[in-house]
């Protein structure tokens, strides 16, 4: 029996969506084990003490007391002493699981917008979810494909700092702007000196930068190409 592996996004009014939506350049990402919340705030920039105060508000609306908090360069990580999930509107994951499905952390939150990787046990599981979340969310479904028994483990379980890891800022940033205008398409909606141009860079800096992060990015992957070489 084939799984359903579902990637998608949804929008909602809870603490860490309304701050990404306020701070589009972060991105919060987010483990939980029922008892305690692990959060990890990335900022492409500096915090400014608005966001600062921004971050101190959406930790206290979470009615838990924080135990644990450390700045490593632009990644701020907390941990939450109890689980806040049934607690935000609507209780997501606690929905993921009533419907029979595994949900593969972290969940992230970024530009006003929940991502979540879903692994659905039968497809009516993943339309009874998608049915209770549309309820209350604004839902979009950005990835669904059927995954064999067989395959699930070396499909599913990609560590992405083993691909990303390695990445700056700066590629990371060339990489998305590249990634959302359509640079890689065929034929290309968009060439390096529009990009570059976006970006505030010259068209030198953004050529290496990106060339820079597909070096790395095919790197990272090509344990799993040649592991994907193997099994055929």
């Amino acid at each position: 029996m084939p799984y359903h592996e579902l990637i998608f996004k949804l929008q909602h009014d809870c603490p860490y969506s309304a701050f990404s939506r306020e701070y589009p350049s972060a991105t919060i990402s987010h483990w939980c084990n029922w008892s305690r919340d692990v959060l990890e705030i990335v900022r492409g920039d500096p915090q400014s003490g608005d966001e600062r105060s921004a971050i101190g508000k959406m930790l206290q609306s979470l009615g838990s007391k924080v135990i644990r908090k450390s700045q490593a360069a632009s990644n701020l990580q907390i941990v939450l002493q109890h689980c806040s999930c049934d607690r935000l509107p609507p209780p997501t994951l606690p929905t993921i699981e009533r419907r029979n499905c595994l949900n593969l952390q972290p969940m992230l939150y970024t530009g006003g917008w929940e991502w979540y990787h879903v692994m659905a046990f039968s497809e009516r599981d993943s339309q009874q979810l998608f049915k209770d979340l549309e309820k209350q969310c604004t839902i979009e479904v950005t990835s669904r494909r059927s995954v064999s028994a067989e395959s699930i483990h070396t499909d599913s379980l990609v560590s992405t700092s083993s691909i990303l890891g390695g990445l700056t800022k700066k590629q990371t940033r060339a990489l998305v702007v590249a990634l959302d205008n359509g640079y890689f398409n065929f034929p290309r909606r968009a060439t390096a000196v529009e990009l570059a141009q976006r970006l505030g860079i010259p068209r030198t800096s953004f050529v290496d930068h990106l060339r820079k992060a597909q070096n790395k990015v095919i790197r990272g992957v090509s344990p799993y190409l040649r592991l994907k070489t193997a099994e055929a």
